[in-house]
């Protein structure tokens, strides 16, 4: 085997993450923590609301062009100080590309979006 395909190899067996800036929500959807998954088998999301008063609401989408997504996980909310999780399950790993998007639980209430993602074999 040669050099060039066990390179091609290791990179696609290596572990893909996110972990954007901490982002102050808004009225309006955002996206967040996009992930390009192919060839991996798990992908994982955790979000914390580190805002001491505000909520923020979540979902998750997934996409196999990167043009056109849909809805994996329906819009949550995250109390304020409080955190949650999303795993794709084996159907949801079919899709190569996801993302989060976050917004203002209610009115001009902004949340702080704390945001860590990753895909792996």
């Amino acid at each position: 085997m040669s050099i060039p395909r066990i390179t091609q190899i290791f990179e696609t067996l290596a572990p893909v993450s996110v972990s954007p800036a901490n982002y102050t929500t808004t009225a309006s959807y955002v996206d967040l923590g996009k992930i390009d998954a192919e060839g991996k088998t798990r992908v994982v999301y955790t979000i914390l609301n580190a805002h001491a008063a505000n909520g923020i609401k979540w979902k998750v989408l997934g996409s196999v062009d990167d043009t056109t997504y849909v809805e994996l996980e329906a819009e949550a909310v995250v109390a304020a100080l409080a955190s949650s999780s999303w795993v794709a399950s084996a159907t949801e790993t079919s899709y190569r590309y996801f993302k989060v998007q976050t917004k203002d639980e209610g009115g001009a209430a902004h949340g702080t979006v704390q945001l860590r993602g990753y895909a792996k074999m």
